[in-house]
């Protein structure tokens, strides 16, 4: 015999809470439901990820982003997204579309591999998503000079963004 065969009869009173079919007859207790658990990752959260992990490759010297972004700067705010969107696809992957401008005499190829490793693996190490695509936009090239003075100035047209720190 094992333990979970043998039964041992019950000293204990009846629970008298337990429901009552109306013959009389007590009706089985209901199963106790498996605790559901889910982790959610907010689409805002992968651009976040996406945007610091960007600030430490060499070769890009900003984001480039959009009106919102240009009004939350302007206004005293960090648009710490800017230049990138994410589309959380399900449990398992996210799609990311960056919009960068590269340094001048740096390789974009070089520099997209270098983005394709440290967003996926900072991406994959946060929040357990895989990048099943990822699209860099080169938007602008400029040199470093050339990209402070534009920034400095924003008189063209709210194109300028407000510089950044590159390593």
């Amino acid at each position: 015999m094992t333990q979970a065969t043998m039964e041992r009869p019950s000293t204990a009173p009846a629970n008298t809470d337990a429901p009552i079919d109306p013959a009389g007859a007590p009706l089985p207790a209901m199963p106790t439901p498996e605790p559901r658990y889910q982790l959610i990752i907010d689409e805002t959260v992968v651009e976040k990820i996406s945007a610091k992990a960007t600030q430490h490759i060499d070769g890009i010297i900003d984001m480039k982003g959009n009106l919102l972004a240009r009004v939350q700067e302007g206004l005293g705010g960090d648009a710490q997204t800017k230049g990138v969107a994410a589309d959380v696809i399900d449990d398992h992957y996210v799609r990311i579309d960056l919009d960068i401008i590269l340094e001048y005499g740096k390789s974009a190829t070089e520099v997209f591999d270098k983005i394709k490793e440290t967003v996926g693996k900072d991406i994959d190490k946060m929040t357990g998503l895989n990048v099943a695509e990822m699209t860099v936009n080169v938007v602008d090239v400029m040199s470093k000079d050339e990209y402070a003075s534009r920034s400095g100035n924003m008189a063209d047209n709210g194109q300028g963004d407000a510089p950044r720190q590159v390593s």
